[in-house]
């Protein structure tokens, strides 16, 4: 029997469970999933597909993601080079309801997303355990997934 490590930033796959939805309909489709520099976590473009649709999320995404425990809404780290902080990732939340990505706006170095549920989402940061409530952070862009 093969032993696969649990998906961590540094180590996941498309083949993983984690990115299938909770009712099986929707799978996150990772490509071109590289290094972000020597060493570091994981990134690369990210698809939502289901039955008949295929919606880009984001050009350069992390992971692995977590699906919220109703499967309505999933969290992905989302990578981001800023002037001031370098490479940094922040938290997106992909709403299947209204096909869109919430982009917060507070930054992180490299998050291990654990769960999803309620409105928090659950998260091992510099080895701490982050709870980031998407109710009360805030929002730094809306972007429609079907455009």
């Amino acid at each position: 029997m093969t032993h696969h490590p649990k998906p961590n930033p540094w180590n996941f796959h498309n083949t993983d469970h984690a990115l299938v939805s909770p009712d099986q309909l929707y799978q996150l489709v990772y490509y071109d999933l590289n290094e972000i520099a020597m060493g570091a976590p994981l990134g690369g473009l990210c698809y939502l597909e289901g039955n008949v649709e295929k919606l880009k999320i984001h050009e350069w995404c992390g992971g692995p993601p977590v699906w919220h425990n109703e499967g309505k809404l999933l969290a992905i780290p989302i990578w981001e080079r800023t002037a001031l902080e370098g490479t940094v990732q922040k938290i997106g939340i992909v709403d299947l309801e209204h096909l869109e990505l919430k982009i917060f706006e507070k930054t992180f170095r490299v998050l291990n997303l654990r769960s999803f549920e309620g409105k928090v989402v659950r998260a091992d940061y510099q080895n701490t355990d982050l709870s980031f409530d998407i109710e009360a952070e805030k929002i730094e862009v809306v972007l429609k997934l079907n455009e």
